[in-house]
């Protein structure tokens, strides 16, 4: 990604830029609008409302009238404020569409932005991670779509194309798809079973209109009804621990005092009861409508209930995968896929939005999620990291001595290392199985705490890309973590100097679908 604070002159204003929609700038102010309508409408009602209260209101007596009220009790000028707010909204809004154009061309996507100062960005396609389409609540009742461009550099650096017409950014998300694809297919040798070799030619500038797109719009491999969503969301740690307290508390000093106390009590328990209903809100609005699709080289995931999202995850991005069972959530059997993407982090609020390949799905769509990655579906070492319990030939866990630190899933922990992955395992209450392949270990660490020390165990953590996925075994004994150095790093060595003669881990697409002779997670 590159910046240039100002775009020289005297350019051509042709050679394949292009506009963004002409109802763009409607979408970009559309919030100032809203929250100038909306301040508006609150004074002439609050207005309305006092004009009932006896002495509170005399029709052209606003001596005693504030700011707001002074305004309003004058419907020309108020009438004429809104105006002129709402044109200059409008005016900025248009000039900075006009000054907003793009392009696909030379091997790269280009924006360039701004009036004053100009801004000219740049994402080479080799550089692009993926690309996807998102859809607010504005955008579609208009029709509208908006692309991200997401490169290597991190969210930061994501280019957004906001806002073009739904037909036109599937287009361009496709056309984009396949240029970065053939500069990925140049850098790397591909090895997905089955796929077709594609021959180098001269890169087009832009999508011919009308051209056909590319079948990567396939069936649906697993679709979440919003149902079990529902309450998947509600079955949260938080909300269980806030009604046990109300239950406990009934049962403790009386239905009926608990009652008196309760509504004492409210106050200070409306921002947890906001914070906690906004969470699970947020997570059932981002999740909604949730399905994913597989194409060839990538999987596909659309959610969203007011923002509707259209994610591209290739598959020779995938770093580590994690499948997690809460306990509240065992009775159904339903699980949760996580995964380690290069490039893609979760935010820092938690905002796991590109990390999600499953928000709540039962056991055999899991393994559907994990087979479109490579996975076997009926490999025992997957089905012993998601359901073993402990003691299973081929695992390797801490000693009885951890049980000091770790009472409840000391048994269960452990790490199994396969001919391609390392699977690790662990928690009881929350069951957690991660797999990394071999070529994608970024590098290995030994950890040990002061009363690690004095019980002689040690944490072994695989460092991965950032992520949510954790692949640390913790409480080993000392000479099997030295063990776990040594092993899981010849074997990181060796899959790399495998997969591309010493290149990089994200080089080489070895998570593929599930073939004859599979190659990824599977042994």
């Amino acid at each position: 990604m590159t910046e240039q604070g100002a775009v020289a002159a005297g350019e051509p204003a042709d050679q394949g830029w292009q506009r963004l929609h002409p109802l763009s700038p409607l979408l970009r102010g559309g919030v100032v609008l809203l929250a100038v309508l909306g301040y508006a409408i609150s004074q002439l009602v609050d207005t309305l409302f006092q004009s009932f209260e006896p002495g509170r209101f005399i029709p052209g007596d606003v001596a005693d009238d504030t700011g707001g009220r002074a305004i309003t009790a004058h419907p020309v000028l108020a009438l004429v404020a809104l105006v002129v707010v709402l044109a200059a909204v409008g005016g900025v809004s248009w000039v900075s569409w006009r000054f907003s154009r793009f392009r696909v061309a030379g091997g790269q996507v280009e924006l360039r932005t701004g009036v004053l100062f100009r801004q000219h960005r740049q994402v080479p396609l080799e550089r692009v991670q993926a690309v996807e389409t998102t859809r607010p609540i504005l955008a579609r009742l208009l029709g509208l779509s908006q692309v991200v461009v997401q490169s290597a550099g991190g969210s930061d650096s994501h280019l957004t194309l906001a806002f073009l017409g739904a037909d036109r950014a599937e287009e361009l998300r496709t056309h984009l798809l396949d240029l970065a694809g053939r500069a990925d297919d140049r850098g790397a040798p591909q090895h997905a079973p089955g796929a077709g070799v594609e021959v180098p030619g001269a890169a087009v500038d832009a999508p011919a209109a009308g051209a056909a797109r590319r079948p990567d719009d396939a069936d649906p491999l697993v679709t979440v009804p919003n149902g079990r969503l529902f309450v998947a969301t509600v079955l949260h740690g938080s909300t269980i621990v806030l009604g046990i307290l109300v239950v406990g508390a009934a049962l403790t000093v009386g239905i009926a005092e608990a009652g008196l106390e309760a509504l004492a009590a409210a106050p200070a328990m409306i921002p947890v009861v906001f914070g906690l209903a906004a969470s699970r809100v947020k997570e059932m609005l981002v999740h909604g409508n949730f399905s994913i699709a597989r194409s060839r080289t990538a999987l596909r995931v659309r959610h969203g209930l007011t923002d509707l999202r259209v994610a591209t995850v290739p598959l020779h991005r995938v770093q580590a995968v994690e499948v997690l069972q809460p306990l509240w959530w065992r009775p159904w059997g339903w699980w949760r896929v996580r995964v380690n993407v290069a490039g893609v982090k979760a935010g820092a609020d938690g905002d796991d939005t590109e990390t999600v390949l499953l928000p709540v799905g039962t056991s055999a769509e899991a393994l559907a999620v994990l087979s479109a990655l490579g996975a076997h579906p009926e490999d025992p070492v997957l089905l012993e990291a998601l359901h073993g319990d402990g003691g299973e030939p081929g695992w390797t866990g801490p000693p009885a001595g951890a049980r000091w630190l770790d009472p409840w899933s000391w048994r269960r922990t452990g790490y199994a290392v396969a001919s391609r992955a390392l699977y690790v395992r662990k928690g009881r209450w929350t069951r957690r199985a991660v797999v990394v392949p071999h070529a994608r270990v970024q590098s290995l660490a030994l950890r040990q705490g002061p009363l690690q020390a004095r019980l002689g165990l040690v944490s072994a953590t695989v460092v991965s890309t950032p992520g949510p996925v954790d692949a640390s075994v913790p409480h080993l004994d000392a000479a099997r973590a030295e063990d776990f150095l040594e092993v899981v790093g010849d074997r990181a060595r060796e899959a790399r100097r495998l997969v591309g003669a010493g290149g990089p881990a994200d080089a080489a697409p070895d998570l593929e679908p599930l073939a004859p002779d599979p190659t990824g997670l599977v042994d």
